[in-house]
């Protein structure tokens, strides 16, 4: 398979530039690619680190520099309107036109912002591999979260399924987020915007009595409480994070996904989030983390969090959010893909996209609600089968 994958042109495609969400998905998405044995056309800019067979520029960093700053990268309006995208945009529609091939595809991200590029190719496949923005035009696409995918079909008013979309969680280099013994503080990472929920992570943490340490950039004014840390680049933020009691998510907004909650279980380190979006499919509520509706119960989870199996989280995040789950994943997705050449739907028999197995016996935590009080600090604890069936339990 040919893979025509386009960056942003608002950074370089390297790991310098790793505050940047979507550059360093991309890079691990070319990864995978070239793992599967695809040829990957990368468009690009002059400073690259992901693994392509051919490598095509398309802005320059005298160009960045000009147009937004050689800092500003973090803050770019990723829209086609941006000056960035107009320049870069017909640029990378006439470099795929001179390599383009029949049956190739051409893999995109970042919402509206390349539409300019794909519909000067409508012949070949265009496919969002990966988030599932509400204003991506892509006909295939790949969500991040089944929640997410719901709500962009509603916002769409899309009410029949599409059958050759998909959802593949977000995917990390598993090795590059170290396990270490809590500390005393929990911590949150993000923008520092009201809807990430900055005002609840500092009261929150304010009124359980343990320090708080923010990644981030934004409106600093926002934090109340806290040690604010700025932006810090991936090891830093990675070694803060396993370290903490808590990741802290109370995202105001349905998420369609926040890497950050992944990314933390990755470490070991339970989530605490809201209970709605992408977060009721990350967070296993009593195992992984604790979904909160109201600050008292952000208060309380942060208090009890102790209770939760760390080396239990991380293995699961290892199985779930590894690379080398997404390249299964993305390998019986693109397989399914390239049957729309052929049979499409009629194709028979073919492979299941990968599943979850529970292991034969796992401890769950639960929160329950028990004469209209909340048991939140008491325990259920269930033996599960891996088929998902409930065999015992014993309330503590």
């Amino acid at each position: 398979m040919r893979c025509h994958l386009m960056m942003l042109p608002n950074c370089q495609s390297t790991m310098a530039y790793d505050l940047d969400g979507f550059n360093t998905m991309g890079i691990r998405f070319a990864k995978i690619l070239k793992r599967l044995g695809h040829t990957v056309l990368l468009y690009a800019s002059e400073d690259n680190e992901a693994p392509c067979d051919e490598l095509v520029t398309i802005t320059t960093k005298a160009e960045q520099a000009k147009i937004i700053g050689n800092d500003a990268y973090q803050h770019a309006n990723i829209s086609h309107e941006n000056p960035l995208w107009q320049m870069a945009n017909p640029r990378m529609a006439a470099e795929i036109g001179k390599r383009k091939q029949p049956r190739d595809i051409i893999c995109t991200i970042g919402g509206g912002s390349q539409q300019a590029v794909t519909t000067a190719h409508p012949e070949l496949m265009d496919v969002e591999y990966s988030i599932g923005y509400v204003g991506n035009y892509a006909r295939y696409r790949v969500f991040q979260s089944q929640a997410w995918r719901h709500v962009a079909y509603g916002y769409q008013h899309i009410e029949c399924g599409r059958f050759f979309d998909a959802v593949i969680p977000g995917f990390f280099e598993a090795d590059k987020f170290p396990a270490n013994t809590p500390d005393d503080y929990v911590c949150y990472v993000g923008r520092f915007v009201p809807k990430k929920g900055i005002s609840v992570v500092c009261e929150a943490a304010k009124l359980a009595g343990v320090k708080l340490k923010l990644i981030g950039h934004g409106d600093a004014s926002l934090i109340t409480y806290g040690e604010n840390l700025g932006a810090i680049h991936e090891a830093d933020r990675n070694e803060v994070m396993s370290k903490a009691r808590a990741l802290i998510c109370p995202t105001i907004y349905v998420e369609p996904y926040g890497c950050i909650s992944p990314e933390a279980q990755l470490c070991g380190t339970p989530v605490i989030s809201t209970d709605f979006g992408a977060f009721t499919e990350s967070v296993v509520h009593g195992i992984t983390g604790f979904r909160c509706n109201i600050l008292g119960e952000f208060v309380s989870a942060i208090r009890q969090v102790g209770t939760l199996d760390r080396g239990y989280i991380r293995e699961r995040a290892r199985r779930l959010y590894s690379m080398e789950t997404a390249v299964k994943s993305y390998d019986a997705y693109f397989k399914r893909l390239n049957t729309l050449w052929t049979d499409g739907w009629n194709t028979a028999p073919f492979e299941l996209l990968p599943c979850e197995r529970l292991e034969p016996s796992v401890v769950v935590h639960t929160q329950e609600a028990e004469n209209g009080q909340s048991t939140m600090g008491q325990s259920w604890t269930s033996h599960t089968s891996w088929s998902g069936r409930n065999v015992s339990s014993s309330k503590t």
